[in-house]
């Protein structure tokens, strides 16, 4: 069998590290990475609820139920009625959970900032228009569309 890496491979294993630069800052600032993917959505969608995360992460809706019970526990979190879904439950951060949350993600900002301007803010918003229009490639090919 030959062992042959293609750029497609090349780029599967550039995106995972990606992720894992997010996922290492999360263990720095003290924060399990799971406990951080939903910390930072409800950063930046207050009023989202635990499907939204699912379904924009790709979790298991186990772990997100059991990630925010914990945050919930640690008063981070808070649940809300949802108004269009008498079922529905919408995720707030409590004040002690902004607390917690927003210096991590400015100091993730400021990071990300300096990582555009150092890498060139043209070459990388280039390139993010290149890997939305491979990911919709690669998902009309593999049939995940």
């Amino acid at each position: 069998m030959q062992n042959h890496i293609t750029s497609i491979d090349l780029l599967a294993e550039t995106m995972m590290q990606s992720l894992q630069i997010y996922m290492k800052y999360a263990r720095k600032m003290g924060l399990a990475e799971n406990e951080y993917v939903v910390l930072y959505s409800v950063y930046h969608h207050q009023g989202c609820s635990q499907k939204d995360i699912v379904a924009d992460w790709e979790l298991p809706k186990q772990t997100v139920s059991f990630v925010c019970k914990q945050l919930v526990e640690r008063g981070w979190l808070a649940f809300a009625p949802d108004p269009n879904d008498k079922r529905g439950k919408l995720m707030n951060l409590t004040a002690d959970g902004l607390a917690v949350i927003a210096p991590i993600i400015e100091a993730q900002t400021a990071g990300e900032r300096q990582s555009a301007v150092d890498f060139g803010e043209e070459k990388l918003a280039a390139l993010v228009q290149d890997l939305i229009r491979l990911n919709k490639v690669l998902s009309k090919n593999l049939g995940v569309e």
